[in-house]
């Protein structure tokens, strides 16, 4: 295994992670290859090992959709040649009026068929839609087998991913805060005490664009994500400074 030098002064969460995706991915002169599904932060961490060990190859992220976060990546050695990222879309749609369907019901359903969960990419639960990304080998089990989510009769289909209009709605609000400091916004966003915060950042509860921080001191930035568990995911938008309190006026959207 070739050295992560770059991950010196990482932290344990990150050398974990690239030493386990440097376990599952081949890094093959004149081949290329496919990854299972990602999290957000495995892309990261995929991105780094590239650049700074492989810097001869291309990487490229693809989920089945523009917006996805769960994503396969292309490892490119040879420009020449092409593979499949063999993603498949299953769409299912229910009677809302009568049923509800939460995320959790999904992945709960998920579990139960035994298969692992990098098989899969994004779960989508809209209105009166689900949109499950998965691996093209399995897609055709899903479909027979995947047939009820809590009380709701599901009936999947496969869509061509042409076909596949998925837009992640947001409601935004705005707090005032004396700083940037990302403990300082998760303490408005939460309506919690700084000492509070403080708690949920050294139980890694929290995370700036996808990755835990245990340090609330960094100044968040325009699009900065900011994800706390329990509460949701978080995006910075705008935000202004009043010239004479100094204080900030910042605009933020929550992913619903």
């Amino acid at each position: 295994m070739k050295k992560l030098n770059f991950l010196q002064h990482a932290s344990t969460e990150e050398k974990e992670v690239a030493e386990k995706l440097l376990q599952t991915i081949s890094f093959v002169e004149n081949r290329n290859t496919v990854t299972k599904y990602l999290t957000n932060f495995e892309q990261i961490i995929l991105e780094r090992i590239v650049a700074y060990n492989y810097s001869d190859f291309k990487i490229e992220f693809f989920g089945g959709f523009s917006g996805a976060e769960r994503k396969k990546a292309k490892i490119i050695s040879n420009e020449y040649y092409d593979v499949d990222y063999d993603i498949v879309c299953l769409k299912a749609k229910f009677n809302n009026k009568f049923n509800k369907i939460e995320h959790r019901n999904i992945l709960g359903a998920i579990h139960n068929l035994g298969i692992n969960f990098n098989r899969f990419g994004d779960i989508i639960v809209l209105e009166n839609e689900v949109y499950i990304f998965v691996d093209e080998d399995i897609a055709d089990v899903i479909a027979m087998e995947f047939t009820k989510a809590g009380r709701v009769n599901l009936n999947f289909e496969r869509i061509d991913l042409t076909d596949v209009s998925i837009e992640k709605k947001y409601e935004d609000f705005e707090i005032v805060s004396s700083s940037l400091r990302l403990d300082s916004l998760v303490a408005k966003i939460t309506n919690k005490s700084r000492s509070k915060v403080k708690e949920f950042l050294e139980q890694d509860l929290i995370k700036l664009n996808h990755v835990i921080v245990r340090n609330g001191e960094k100044n968040c930035a325009l699009e900065d994500v900011i994800s706390i568990r329990k509460y949701g995911r978080f995006v910075v938008k705008e935000f202004k400074q009043n010239k004479k309190s100094l204080k900030f006026r910042i605009t933020i959207s929550k992913l619903v």
